[in-house]
């Protein structure tokens, strides 16, 4: 009861920043404040006297000031859950609870603040027996902005649920420290032995400014349509940088929130970005170049017994375009036209040219 060896010392969590270094995702202390009714050494009878005599003398306004704190309970009832604790029997005969919850939640470290100076609460803690719990609270300064991508930590072990919090858990975490807990002199000390490294910090590549514009465009054109998800990513061409990555799906009550990463969970055909990654293979191996020109018709093509149409067929199609026009108006028969002409003899070449520039590489996501 004198000495506890090898405490573990929780270290802080490390931060999420924007890349400007705006906070994304910070730790703050929160606590749970209790009472032991049975302070102090139980062989003096003279200090245990005195601090019933202080309780009694300071427990109207106590419970006053904590009504004010908490107004959800009057004082009265304050009163009667304090003086339940007090006089509860333990298992061992004697009388007072150990460590009864003044308040069921936890509270911030301004209320915390304003607990510790109310009567007899700001004794110390070895005297009144007003004690507490610290744990670190996860807060997003942003609210929800790119609440997904930043992610969530369980508040019970303090680990990372989804997103960057669980991806990068074990370098945000940090490493726990080591103490005893021993009597000195008639009061408790915690002994060092290791102390706990602070988890470090994660810079992302987002940009808040452009994703809080990217949520915005998105959730408006969601509306436009009652779709039930979209997703938005904004990357920096230069760097291959993230900006601004949006997953907004439809709750019941019809508002968009971030509940899914869809832009990198969700499994569906890639579509048109492919595009792109098909004519990177043409250029690179020099079938083409972005003069080269594609006769697209009126938007219709007969390609191996089907229709290839683009998206402006009922209006006439695009007609003889290149490249470069080809990718900017995401023309189906232009970029079918193009790899089927050039790789339908070797379509291993066409495969072996989309894994040389990568795009098979695991993402590690």
């Amino acid at each position: 009861k004198m000495k506890r060896d090898s405490v573990s010392t929780k270290p802080n969590r490390g931060n999420i920043l924007s890349c400007d270094g705006q906070l994304m995702a910070s730790s703050i202390p929160e606590y749970k404040i209790f009472m032991d009714f049975q302070p102090g050494d139980p062989n003096d009878s003279v200090w245990s006297n005195k601090r019933d005599s202080l309780w009694t003398e300071n427990l109207d306004s106590l419970c006053k000031g904590l009504h004010e704190i908490f107004p959800e309970r009057s004082a009265a009832e304050f009163r009667e859950h304090l003086e339940k604790g007090r006089h509860k029997q333990m298992r061992n005969g004697t009388f007072g609870a150990r460590h009864w919850p003044v308040w069921p939640r936890r509270i911030d470290y301004n209320t915390f603040a304003e607990i510790r100076k109310l009567p007899f609460f700001s004794m110390p803690v070895n005297k009144g027996g007003f004690h507490w719990e610290t744990y670190n609270a996860r807060r997003r300064p942003f609210g929800t902005l790119a609440q997904r991508t930043v992610g969530e930590v369980k508040v019970a072990s303090d680990s990372g649920y989804c997103g960057i919090e669980l991806s990068y858990d074990s370098i945000l975490r940090g490493i726990n420290g080591i103490s005893h807990h021993q009597k000195i002199r008639n009061r408790y000390m915690n002994i060092t032995v290791a102390p706990p490294i602070d988890g470090a910090d994660i810079v992302t590549t987002i940009d808040v400014g452009m994703q809080d514009l990217a949520e915005r465009a998105l959730v408006e054109e969601l509306k436009k349509d009652n779709a039930s998800m979209g997703v938005a990513i904004l990357m920096e061409v230069e760097t291959g940088d993230v900006k601004a990555i949006v997953n907004m799906t439809q709750g019941s009550d019809g508002r968009y929130r971030e509940v899914e990463n869809h832009a990198i969970s969700y499994r569906c055909e890639p579509g048109s970005v492919f595009k792109t990654a098909s004519f990177l293979v043409a250029l690179d191996d020099g079938v083409v170049d972005t003069s080269y020109v594609i006769n697209t018709g009126n938007g219709v093509m007969q390609m191996h017994g089907s229709n290839m149409k683009d998206h402006n067929w009922h209006k006439g199609g695009y007609g003889s375009i290149n490249v470069a026009r080809t990718l900017e108006v995401s023309s189906n028969i232009g970029v079918s036209y193009v790899i089927d002409k050039y790789y339908h003899d070797h379509p291993e070449k066409y495969v072996e040219g989309l894994y040389r520039m990568g795009i098979g590489t695991d993402l590690g996501l």
